[in-house]
């Protein structure tokens, strides 16, 4: 009986001692913490978690940019919002993003003084080449005679003659294919003395002037001086284009001889212009006679 009461006191003393030790194992260890979505304390650092932080947005809609204007530097769009005070940024707000790894583009260089620029449209490199000119043949030179300014010359065969005019003697090119037809004028004017070559400069840019009317665009050079009649003149060229768009160029030279005031205007197809002054101007100038 004694033995059995002892057995009980043993068995008892070893539960309390089982006790003890498993109350201070549980001691020990931390509390765990599980992470509850939108709570930013408990996310695990090693999770695929990144936390974002979002300012509310502002519209802008009363401070318009004007991009064209001259007045726009594209470098201030670098750090924008550097000296903007902290008190006038809205509250953040966060949330979390999942993020996936994965490798990173590299991100262009732009010089900050490009920035926010307009690109500039270049002609692509294979742009058409533009149909050349068909070749012009001039053909047979025959004379002409500009009875009233008493002259003669050499010019293409074949172009229509136009007297009408008391003081200016014109042929046409009568060829249709060409989209300006090239014509040559001599003027004679009787005048109380021999032209100075400045004078004879202001009579070439008053012709040039009233060419200048006839064409939307007109671009005359600066003059120059050139024989003519064995006589020092002044001559100028010029281009210029047609409200339809049609290219021209033309001469205008001025010479004064005997108290007589000379003046050649000969126009023709741009695309041509190296023919007309190599081949009709060339034989005007070196054909040209005073009959009377």
């Amino acid at each position: 009986m004694r033995r059995t009461k002892y057995s009980k006191i043993v068995t008892l003393f070893l539960l309390l001692v089982c006790a003890a030790l498993l109350f201070s194992s549980c001691s020990s260890k931390e509390d765990q913490r599980f992470p509850v979505a939108g709570d930013a304390a408990s996310m695990p650092t090693q999770n695929l978690v990144t936390q974002v932080t979002q300012a509310p947005q502002t519209s802008n809609a009363d401070e318009t940019i004007d991009f064209d204007s001259g007045d726009y530097d594209p470098a201030s769009e670098e750090g924008l919002m550097d000296d903007a005070p902290l008190e006038d940024v809205p509250p953040a707000q966060t949330v979390f993003v999942a993020t996936v790894f994965t490798e990173p583009s590299p991100v262009p260089t732009v010089n900050s003084i490009y920035a926010g620029a307009t690109p500039v449209i270049l002609d692509p490199i294979d742009k058409p080449t533009p149909t050349p000119a068909p070749p012009i043949v001039f053909g047979e030179f025959v004379t002409y005679d500009a009875t009233r300014q008493g002259l003669s010359f050499s010019a293409p065969a074949g172009w229509l003659e136009d007297d009408t005019q008391q003081d200016s003697y014109t042929i046409t090119n009568p060829d249709l294919r060409v989209d300006w037809q090239a014509s040559l004028t001599v003027s004679a004017i009787t005048v109380n003395s021999d032209y100075s070559q400045s004078e004879l400069a202001k009579e070439v840019k008053n012709v040039l002037s009233n060419w200048k009317g006839q064409f939307a665009t007109f671009s005359p050079t600066n003059t120059a001086t050139r024989t003519l009649l064995d006589k020092t003149g002044v001559y100028a060229d010029f281009t210029a284009t047609t409200r339809d768009g049609i290219r021209v160029g033309g001469r205008v030279h001025a010479v004064s001889v005997n108290k007589r005031l000379y003046i050649v205007e000969l126009t023709w197809p741009r695309d041509y212009q190296e023919q007309y002054k190599d081949n009709v101007y060339k034989q005007f100038r070196h054909s040209v006679k005073i009959t009377k």
